[in-house]
């Protein structure tokens, strides 16, 4: 299973029900389901930021790239990873 699985037109989302606080920028979340704790890095917050509301994986990609003048595929490939662990552990949804 690699990050390749997502196209740009999957829509995703946070997944409800994590219990989330930011600490010096940075976003903090815990499930109690899983009993884990999640730490995001400054870019790792901000897509998380994103993502909670509905976004396709293509519009995420467009406006971190915006964001952070950075290469669309190096981007692409950077987002889909992390997309691909928060999947793995419950932490987004596809819509």
């Amino acid at each position: 299973m690699g990050h390749q699985r997502f196209q740009d037109e999957d829509q995703i989302v946070a997944a409800r029900g994590l219990l989330t606080t930011r600490v010096d920028g940075e976003v903090m979340a815990m499930s109690i389901d899983r009993g884990a704790c999640y730490g995001l890095d400054p870019i790792g917050s901000r897509i998380w930021e994103l993502l909670e509301t509905p976004i396709t994986v293509g519009d995420l990609v467009a406006r971190l790239t915006r964001e952070y003048e950075v290469d669309a595929a190096v981007c692409r490939t950077d987002v889909c990873a992390l997309l691909s662990s928060m999947e793995s552990e419950g932490m987004i949804l596809r819509v």
